[in-house]
């Protein structure tokens, strides 16, 4: 081979040389370029997992204080509505005025009947809401304005009987008289019925010919020469110190410290 052909073979080998270093040059930085790529694309996808995780959290965060705002408003809404009720019932109850006609004496006090269920419906709804001490505190409030209704009631009934018997004075004297005479008598033996000792059978006997003559219901005896009844003895809070606990606990609970 002459020189010119070595110097052909020479320049191929330098030429594929340069080639392959290229290539390999080329590979190189495609993987440089590659791992750059791959570990930008990884801290782009940590960034973004970050940013997603942060703001599912300020959601999660918001939605619960969302919530518990929600609860706070139907919790608010129920301790309003049953302290409504409850005094709609309380003030029915304190001002019961008893008439001279029976029929419309029975007919007020029926009045408190569609009040206290009012009161008993909402009271559940406290007692669902919660927290227990506001259902607590609500439990001893209802039953302090029903053992109220009670007393005002039987107050009513007996001023009610009371007036009835004064209202035949004028035209039934001598025998509404003797009446008030015999419910004296009966109200002092009253206790005694149902005992051996009982004293008030020729007592009541009489009254009940007397009403007969007065045209009075026999059913007012006992409104009339029974003993008040205050209601069930439950060592209960008055209502204005069950009002006031009720209040307490509603606003320890919807303004938590």
């Amino acid at each position: 081979m002459d020189l010119q052909g070595i110097g052909s073979v020479a320049a191929a080998a330098i030429a594929l040389i340069g080639v392959s270093s290229t290539m390999v040059m080329g590979r190189w930085q495609l993987r440089a370029g590659l791992r750059a790529a791959d570990a930008t694309a990884r801290a782009g996808l940590a960034q973004a997992d970050a940013s997603y995780s942060a703001a599912l959290d300020a959601v999660r965060a918001q939605g619960q204080i969302e919530h518990v705002q929600w609860r706070r408003g139907i919790q608010r809404e129920a301790y309003a509505s049953f302290l409504q009720a409850v005094l709609s019932h309380h003030d029915y109850a304190l001002n019961l005025e008893p008439s001279v006609e029976e029929e419309e004496t029975r007919l007020r006090i029926a009045g408190l009947k569609p009040l206290a269920a009012d009161m008993s419906h909402k009271g559940w709804v406290v007692r669902l809401e919660g927290p227990e001490e506001v259902a607590s505190a609500a439990r001893v409030l209802q039953t302090s304005a029903e053992v109220l209704a009670i007393m005002m009631q039987n107050h009513t009934r007996q001023r009610s009987a009371m007036e009835q018997v004064a209202a035949r004075t004028n035209t039934h004297r001598q025998d509404a008289n003797r009446a008030w005479e015999l419910i004296t008598i009966a109200q002092g033996a009253w206790h005694t019925i149902g005992t051996p000792e009982n004293s008030t059978v020729e007592v009541l006997a009489e009254l009940r010919q007397l009403f007969a003559r007065l045209g009075l219901s026999t059913a007012l005896i006992p409104a009339l020469c029974g003993p008040a009844d205050d209601g069930p003895d439950l060592n209960l809070p008055s209502f204005d110190e069950a009002s006031s606990a009720f209040l307490l606990a509603a606003r320890a609970a919807l303004h938590p410290r």
